[in-house]
């Protein structure tokens, strides 16, 4: 055997047994754990449980179906699932941003404990025969409370608004 091919054997004995490592590390974690400490998502607090459940509660008041997710210094996101009627459009679903908008203000008002989100992300699905539609609004949570204080116009706060709407396939 030349020192070349010794070389070529060592390298790949190596390379074996460093890919051996490799599967028994991931072979004996227990099943459920992600590889980095960094990128498994945190329990949400007591504070912030009970702050969901409130928005919840708000959005059921309001009439809409939904769920809300409370991050702390961040977004207070609003997951709604709106249901069309065969004469109704997507437009009337849109239309529910706006009542999804006064639901934030109130939990922003209501609950000081719960005024720990910075922004609010709306997600409506309207759904019925016809392909779903997606409509996502965001607003910051200053400009929002400009807008119901009288201090930003309705044109103003439209065009700080973040509006999408995409046509969903049915799969």
């Amino acid at each position: 055997m030349t020192l070349r091919q010794k070389h070529i054997v060592a390298i790949l004995v190596i390379a074996d047994i460093l890919v051996i490592v490799a599967l028994v590390v991931l072979l004996t974690r227990p099943p459920g754990t992600s590889p980095s400490p960094h990128s498994r998502p945190q329990a949400p607090s007591a504070l912030q449980q009970a702050c969901q459940w409130q928005a919840t509660q708000l959005l059921a008041d309001a009439g809409l179906g939904g769920t809300a997710t409370l991050t702390p210094d961040g977004p207070l996101q609003l997951r709604i699932s709106y249901p069309l009627a065969r004469s109704q459009t997507v437009d009337e679903a849109a239309q529910s941003v706006w009542t999804a908008f006064d639901v934030a203000l109130a939990l922003h008002e209501r609950a000081a404990e719960c005024a720990i989100f910075t922004a609010v992300e709306i997600t409506i699905l309207a759904h019925n025969d016809q392909p779903d539609t997606r409509i996502d609004a965001s607003v910051s949570v200053e400009d929002l409370a400009a807008f119901h204080a009288g201090e930003l116009s309705e044109d103003a706060f439209i065009e700080r608004v973040t509006y999408t709407t995409n046509v969903l396939r049915n799969e």
